[in-house]
């Protein structure tokens, strides 16, 4: 790869992360103000609808995000052809699934605010198809998809307040209205910014893709199914399983935890595709894991352990003390970043040196795992059970492959991470210290778990000159020793 677009990959790295941030934001504010008018019960019952449509928009997406950025790479000339394929899959799903739930919420005994919210939540399916993120992406051209995201994120906050101020109150059904809105703006954002582009959208176009990509992307979407089984079936168990008030609980912890996922999704994106670009040579593959390894511990460690107690200090005050019970299962949930940031460099050296079978196994042993502790755990800790199941599933997923990697790659990590990890720990633990033992204000026992991890790791050698040049010199694929 040259080094133009290294440097492109890089912005767009840096706008992805921006827009991550003012997404985010506006994302809480969205949440503070439903959770806060819906109330716990109200607010579980949105989140049990949109586990659900997430599960379907999984399906409708087909994994196509995945398959059609690689054909479209690969293929530049047959862009349009493989687009109007990805349009048709995902059209037909959407709107079958669509209509399954439409009839579904015809037939089951719900109040009519309930039941026009379950049509407006799944009517998001039917924005799926004009998602345009995957051909921006096989164009390395992400920063442009950061647009439509705000401008949908900006609608969703504008309306569900227009309304609160209108009425003086919130149902689900208002809810769901805005969270549906913020697709529907996306894609009309993207497709007038793709047209800008030069893009040729032609929806309808001849293929003879559509078989092709429905069978290439069927174990995407089982992965993808398979990493959903870890947070949003939890909810569904919850509803099933406990009470309404658990539910809420749960629910308002699986959303706050989406801004963490986007986090890990871009560094991902970004830091990934240098271990996936380098083929099935054993040697450079492992000079490139003993950096990429403890570049995304240093990432992941630190920042879950300042998002513990960032849960502790601020859901509270920002959501009310309706929401007291929802701080435990969040904090178990965000502890499995400290793990999962990087243990996803395991599968996806496994799948360079062609081994698929494993990282899929271990994603499939996690999710049974974590589904048979969810029956065992929830109808008795309800919401906290459920974050110890997701826990549970995410360590199996993380760690089942790992002997089958030290086998073909013995990168020298460990210790590196090891002392990224200490640091980290210490860091929180200090945090604990000084805040409930020493009676520290919040802000400034955060202030000090920050400055010890800071100090820990200039001390370990991880902040330095050094460091940051090799990981320049990743991005500009130089050679590295």
């Amino acid at each position: 790869m040259n080094r133009s677009l290294s440097q492109r990959t890089i912005g767009n790295a840096g706008v992805l992360l921006a827009g991550a941030a003012v997404e985010t934001v506006l994302q809480v504010a969205f949440l503070v103000l439903a959770g806060r008018q819906l109330g716990p019960s109200e607010f579980g019952f949105y989140g049990y609808l949109l586990a659900w449509v997430t599960f379907a928009a999984a399906v409708a997406q087909w994994g196509l995000p995945v398959i059609a950025v690689r054909e479209i790479a690969q293929r530049p000339a047959e862009e349009t052809a493989v687009f109007a394929a990805v349009f048709r899959i995902r059209a037909l799903w959407s709107v079958l699934l669509f209509l399954v739930a439409a009839a579904i919420a015809s037939t089951v005994p719900l109040s009519a605010d309930h039941r026009a919210a379950v049509w407006l939540t799944f009517a998001y399916l039917l924005g799926v198809p004009f998602d345009l993120s995957l051909l921006f992406d096989a164009h390395q051209r992400s920063r442009w998809d950061v647009p439509g995201r705000i401008a949908g994120r900006i609608v969703s906050v504008g309306l569900l307040a227009l309304l609160w101020r209108m009425h003086g109150a919130l149902t689900v059904a208002d809810v769901a209205l805005c969270s549906t809105l913020f697709l529907l703006v996306n894609g009309a954002v993207g497709w007038i910014v793709a047209r800008r582009l030069g893009h040729d959208l032609r929806p309808f176009a001849p293929t003879p893709d559509t078989g092709r990509l429905l069978r290439l992307s069927l174990p995407v979407v089982w992965s993808s199914l398979m990493t959903l089984a870890y947070s949003q079936s939890q909810i569904i168990f919850v509803k099933w399983l406990s009470t309404a008030l658990e539910t809420g609980f749960n629910a308002l912890a699986c959303r706050l935890l989406m801004p963490l996922l986007v986090f890990r999704g871009i560094v991902h994106r970004v830091l990934l595709p240098l271990v996936s670009e380098v083929g099935k040579s054993p040697a450079e593959l492992t000079i490139r894991l003993e950096h990429i390894f403890p570049a995304l511990a240093l990432i992941f460690m630190p920042v879950t352990a300042l998002a513990i107690p960032v849960v502790q200090l601020l859901l509270v005050p920002l959501f009310g003390a309706d929401y007291a019970g929802a701080v435990l299962p969040l904090q178990i949930t965000v502890a499995h970043f400290f793990f999962s940031g990087t243990g996803a460099l395991i599968g996806t050296s496994l799948l360079v040196n062609g081994d698929a079978r494993t990282p899929a196994l271990g994603l499939t042993v996690g999710c049974a795992g974590s589904l048979l502790l969810s029956v065992l755990l929830i109808p008795s800790w309800g919401a906290v059970g459920a974050a110890c199941a997701t826990l549970f599933g995410e360590l199996i997923a993380v760690f089942y492959p790992l002997p089958r990697f030290l086998k073909i790659l013995r990168p020298k990590v460990l210790p590196r991470v090891l002392r990224i990890a200490a640091v980290s720990l210490v860091g929180l633990s200090l945090f604990c210290v000084s805040f409930r033992t020493l009676a520290m204000p919040g802000i400034a026992a955060l202030a000090v778990e920050l400055i010890v991890i800071l100090i820990g790791l200039r001390l370990a050698g991880e902040i330095s000159p050094e460091r940051l040049q090799t990981v320049r010199a990743l991005f500009r694929r130089e050679s590295l020793r």
